[in-house]
């Protein structure tokens, strides 16, 4: 087991590059952006002989911060500067199909040399993120991630709104990134590709600076290709209220854990109330251990004598509104394969292979018995079509599904809409939601080895 010091090794030159995030207005309701994907290197550890090789957006890591508001259109102009394809999701924004950012679905890939203009209109105000959907098994590990923000109108009354973006990075001794296991079945059949260093905005155990009396808004975000984050706060006035981006009645997590799988997020309003000068950890838990990862810094002066008692519930988003009808189209979702999974066969590309010859293909995750995108989607329907995704997790492993384009209850949860859900090992659940929104959308996990390993398939709505 690493200790402390080694497993939390991170980036400090990240944000060097965020002076080239040039935000220009088009006119009064347009707000347009450029991104430029690019190969480059900065140092991970100012002990670091050589800098490491990375993919970043603008030269940041993670991507420059984009906020956008909300029921008005941006656009977003990609620019490919790597040497190979690349595309952009804009991971849990209710958008047009054509802008969702997934090659040969919806866009064709993005060339070396080539850019795309992504035009949003997102229709939620939250917290989201966007990230390469371009063999990200390997892309988002090399750093193609930000954070997306759309902005309410009337937000709560808070002194500071701030980000904490996590990642994990898998880097050898000579603080490279460990490209050779890019591939690897181990990572791909098991848990998907872990990490050993652990980055909060693309820092190592960042401080916030906060002030007794504050209240404080932080956005969680789960950036990393495949590890579960087990977060856990020492503040005690916590309230979690937004979950992937849409308001939830507050509550308080129990015993200040927030756990995050990949590609989820969840908004925090927290009244500082520890004592002028001292620090309050926050940690992530990995089994027995619990490692800080960051940190409320208190100032020497109090911000004020009495807590703000103003509401604290965000304002509803229109995906709030939607109602679940009692009766739904059921499509069973039956998730197979991995290690120790006992998933003998499957289809891939129209024919009936068995195991071995599946993982020859690295092929070793398997949706209602199909390997890989299908020809076929999973189901068409009209929009305004209820759906029930009846989900059996059937083997040893946890699965983050996402769906694209449209946010679900689980029913788990019946109070949360959810872009990206998880399903424990052997778990049944439904994932239910109004398909609204025209287009062919991707169902996947967001453990995202396991998606390149076979753990994908697509809807459309007519």
């Amino acid at each position: 087991m690493p200790n402390r010091r080694q497993f939390i090794k991170a980036s400090v030159a990240g944000l060097l590059g965020a002076s080239l995030f040039r935000p220009t207005r088009g006119h009064a309701n347009l707000t347009s952006f450029e991104l430029s994907a690019s190969n480059g290197q900065f140092m991970f550890g100012d002990d670091q002989e050589n800098a490491t090789q990375v993919m970043f957006y603008n030269q940041s890591i993670p991507g420059p911060v984009i906020r956008i508001p909300q029921g008005r259109e941006s656009i977003v102009q990609l620019r490919n500067s790597l040497d190979e394809p690349t595309s952009v999701h804009w991971h849990g924004l209710r958008i047009d199909n054509a802008m969702d950012g997934v090659p040969d679905l919806t866009q064709p890939p993005v060339m070396p040399g080539q850019q795309f203009e992504y035009h949003l209109t997102p229709p939620d105000a939250g917290t989201y993120w966007y990230h390469s959907h371009m063999r990200s098994w390997a892309q988002l590990a090399l750093g193609l991630a930000g954070v997306l923000i759309v902005e309410e109108a009337n937000p709560p009354r808070v002194d500071q709104d701030l980000v904490f973006a996590i990642d994990d990075w898998r880097l050898d001794r000579e603080m490279q990134m460990d490209t050779e296991s890019f591939g690897s079945m181990h990572d791909w059949s098991h848990g998907g590709r872990l990490g050993n260093f652990i980055t909060i905005n693309g820092e190592t155990e960042p401080s916030f600076e906060v002030a007794s009396g504050e209240r404080v808004r932080l956005r969680l975000l789960n950036i990393a290709n495949a590890r579960i984050m087990n977060l856990l706060f020492n503040e005690s006035g916590i309230s979690v209220v937004a979950i992937d981006g849409q308001p939830v009645e507050a509550f308080t997590p129990e015993d200040g854990r927030i756990v995050l799988a990949p590609g989820q997020r969840a908004d925090l309003i927290i009244d500082m109330t520890a004592d002028p000068g001292t620090r309050s950890a926050i940690e992530l838990v990995i089994g027995e251990y619990a490692y800080e990862v960051a940190g409320f810094d208190y100032s020497q002066q109090a911000r004020r004598a009495q807590l703000l008692d103003t509401p604290i519930r965000l304002p509803d988003n229109p995906a709030n509104k939607i109602v679940l009808p009692t009766e739904f189209k059921r499509v069973p979702l039956l998730m197979q394969g991995g290690a120790m999974g006992g998933m003998r066969g499957a289809i891939f590309e129209g024919r009936e292979l068995d195991i071995r010859e599946l993982v020859q293909r690295q092929k070793v995750w398997a949706l209602n018995g199909i390997v890989g995108m299908p020809a076929e989607p999973l189901f068409s329907v009209r929009r305004g079509t209820a759906v029930s995704l009846d989900v059996h997790n059937d083997n040893n492993w946890p699965h983050a599904m996402h769906i694209h384009g449209h946010h679900f209850i689980h029913d788990r949860n019946p109070g949360w809409w959810r872009d990206t859900t998880l399903f424990q090992r052997g778990e049944r659940g439904a994932m239910q939601f109004v398909a609204d929104n025209p287009g062919k959308w991707l169902i996947h996990c967001h453990m995202v080895e396991h998606m390149a390993g076979g753990m994908l398939t697509w809807f459309e709505v007519t």
